[in-house]
């Protein structure tokens, strides 16, 4: 098979297909970044020139990763909280925290309403962030391809508080729903918000729904599903939207495909065998190395042994991405990251001849087929042109 740059072998991945190999793509977030460049969180999250010298030192070396997580502008996880009039707080070398703004039900819940990302809490502060390294990045000849925000219900948990959100399922459903419909709205327009930021270069979305968790199946139907469906049918044309759910997700994982997701990145405590089989033929896989553990504390043999396990199980067929399940920790040693890279290299090769051979990939173009195969063609993380 001829080999292919870096995003023609994501793409290809993406929509279902089988690259020249498998693409390695751990979850590097601020976290790591602080860590490894020794750098405190006030710096990071106001500099915006440590986070571009550290992305762009980082994503050359690892060329697959300019695809996912990408080059992203960090602001930490409160940014859709605070547009609903939650208080921030910042604790020393963590990312922000979000206070709830209902206490109680039905008095608070006028407090709440959906945030504006050009004039409410910090969406503002990380749109100008995202324009900035957008610009910065083109200088560079890369772009911004990727995007992130939290999903309806992990924000409903900052914005009510994870065990009264939970206990409201049973006394006040009806409130649930209340702050379900606001947050979602507050969630389509900051998605679209940050495409717009990037200057319209995002290929995927990634929605985080790790609350789902803690929720039954009827419950996640209930309160979840329809909520997560009007959120990614609500995405910019063309983008792919994913989820991401670094815990047990086995009672709802064969419902994503219903909301419009075409990409999930999974957690280790789901068999690559068990996703595969549940919806290897409707979402790209990627994952599923624990963050912890053998990544951040294995020796480089012992990582790349547990990457080819992964690779074994969920590789064939195509549609796979190795990646750790969540952010991975700060302090991993970069030769373990590296080690992820051979694994895909020694265990992630596809023996058919014609390059990206691929399903029918994406049911519908507006969930991103469209737009990947007019940019498939494009150079080794560059931007288009």
């Amino acid at each position: 098979m001829t080999e292919m740059n870096p995003r023609e072998r994501f793409l290809a991945a993406l929509n279902l297909g089988e690259p020249d190999r498998v693409p390695a793509c751990p979850w590097l977030t601020s976290d790591w970044f602080m860590g490894h460049y020794d750098l405190d969180s006030v710096t990071w999250y106001k500099s915006l020139d440590a986070q571009l010298e550290a992305q762009l030192e980082i994503y050359s070396k690892f060329p697959d990763m300019q695809f996912f997580p990408g080059f992203r502008a960090s602001y930490g996880s409160t940014v859709e909280a605070s547009a609903m009039g939650c208080e921030i707080v910042y604790p020393p070398n963590a990312t922000p925290q979000a206070r709830p703004v209902i206490q109680e039900i039905p008095r608070d819940l006028d407090k709440i309403k959906v945030g504006n990302p050009e004039t409410d809490g910090r969406m503002p502060e990380a749109l100008e962030l995202y324009r900035a390294l957008a610009k910065k990045l083109r200088e560079h000849g890369f772009e911004i391809t990727s995007g992130f925000l939290h999903g309806p219900m992990d924000v409903a948990s900052e914005v009510r508080g994870m065990t009264n959100l939970l206990l409201d399922f049973y006394r006040t459903p009806e409130a649930v729903h209340h702050i379900m419909d606001v947050v979602t709205e507050t969630c389509v327009a900051w998605a679209r918000a940050q495409y717009e930021a990037s200057g319209r270069t995002m290929l995927h979305i990634l929605v985080s729904d790790d609350v789902s968790s803690l929720i039954g199946r009827d419950h996640w139907r209930e309160f979840v599903e329809p909520y997560m469906m009007r959120l990614f049918h609500s995405m910019p044309e063309g983008v792919v939207g994913g989820i991401h759910n670094c815990t047990r997700s086995q009672q709802v994982i064969d419902l994503y495909p219903h909301v419009g997701a075409r990409l999930l990145q999974f957690g280790p405590d789901v068999d690559p065998t068990f996703a595969k089989e549940k919806v290897g033929d409707q979402m790209c896989l990627l994952g599923n190395l624990a963050p912890t553990g053998v990544l951040k504390d294995g020796t480089p043999q012992e990582v790349e042994d547990a990457c080819r396990q992964i690779i074994e199980k969920a590789a064939p067929g195509g549609g796979f991405i190795l990646g750790s399940s969540g952010s991975v920790a700060r302090f991993t040693p970069i030769e373990n990251l590296e080690a992820m890279v051979r694994a895909c290299e020694k265990y992630g090769t596809y023996s058919k001849t014609s390059p990206g051979t691929a399903r029918p990939a994406c049911r519908s173009a507006r969930h991103g087929c469209t737009r990947g195969a007019a940019q498939v063609a494009s150079g080794p993380g560059k931007a288009p042109g």
